[in-house]
């Protein structure tokens, strides 16, 4: 029997048991089966100082009752702010701790944050991001700086292709690609077509400025229309060892992705698989495959 990776992954022993039995390359996925991954994996995260200032960010791991999330430095690099997660169950928790591994101006813009939450929140599996080659399919998933800056921040998912490698980008950033992508969508995760974390978005070309005029004045938003870029997630597992991480872990399965193009979804769709996967935790998923579902005692499942 072969098992295909499951829409949300709760734990590594899952992950081992479904790889022994898949084929040499993962079948791609719908871009709603990988938005059924990314968004209860992905978080939005908050600055007090303002809602323009915020970021995403992806849950990584899970001890007990502590979810890891991983994200741009960028977005959490002030020690004096006290930032905040809200997760796709529309719940906001306080930040318990803020790691950067961004020791130098030019090093991977990469931090870890930590959060608690005695509900299950589902944990994003990563892959072999030296598989994301040039032409190969991507998702970014986020919650982007609104139009209206004094409007509630909203989830977006987006599609396009990796369109270079670079190998000596600064801060990491060698993945680059032409996805839609918005501030605020910095820290968030890119998916492959099999719905595994390949990299974390936080660069982009300014194409412009958008104005919008309301009865309250004239706001105006800066969007990024052209190539962007994130940090392959190969340059966070040799980092992992810094913030006590070890790959038991985390969720990882290397399993080729298939080479199919990532097609972009309406908004209404996204909006749609927003409201309908907001409280997966991938549990009905797993036992529709046949898959067990043992008991954690290290990760409190």
């Amino acid at each position: 029997m072969r098992f295909d990776l499951p829409n949300v992954l709760t734990g590594t022993a899952i992950v081992a048991a479904i790889a022994i039995s898949q084929p040499m390359a993962a079948s791609a996925k719908t871009a709603k089966e990988v938005a059924q991954v990314a968004v209860p994996t992905t978080v939005r995260i908050d600055n007090p100082l303002g809602i323009d200032k915020g970021g995403s960010g992806v849950i990584i791991a899970k001890s007990g009752n502590t979810y890891t999330v991983l994200t741009a430095n960028h977005v959490v690099k002030n020690p004096n702010v006290e930032y905040t997660v809200y997760t796709s169950k529309k719940k906001v928790y306080k930040v318990t701790s803020v790691i950067s591994l961004q020791k130098t101006d030019n090093a991977p813009d990469l931090a870890i944050i930590k959060f608690d939450s005695a509900e299950d929140q589902a944990v994003a599996p990563i892959s072999n991001s030296d598989e994301a080659s040039i032409g190969s399919g991507i998702y970014i998933s986020g919650y982007p700086i609104a139009i209206d800056s004094k409007t509630e921040r909203e989830y977006e998912f987006t599609a396009g292709q990796v369109t270079s490698r670079r190998d000596r980008a600064k801060e990491g950033y060698g993945i680059r690609y032409d996805a839609l992508t918005r501030r605020g969508m910095s820290g968030g995760p890119v998916f492959d077509v099999n719905g595994r974390v390949v990299g974390v978005h936080g660069q982009g070309d300014r194409d412009g400025i958008v104005r919008n005029e309301s009865a309250s004045g004239v706001t105006a938003v800066e969007i990024k229309t052209g190539f962007n870029a994130a940090i392959p997630i190969n340059t966070f597992t040799t980092l992992m060892p810094q913030v006590g991480l070890k790959e038991s872990d985390i969720a990882v399965d290397n399993t080729p992705p298939e080479n199919v193009a990532a097609v972009q979804p309406s908004r209404q769709e996204v909006k749609s698989w927003e409201q309908d996967f907001a409280l997966s935790v991938g549990f009905g998923v797993l036992r529709q495959l046949g898959v067990p579902i043992p008991f954690f005692g290290g990760f409190g499942f």
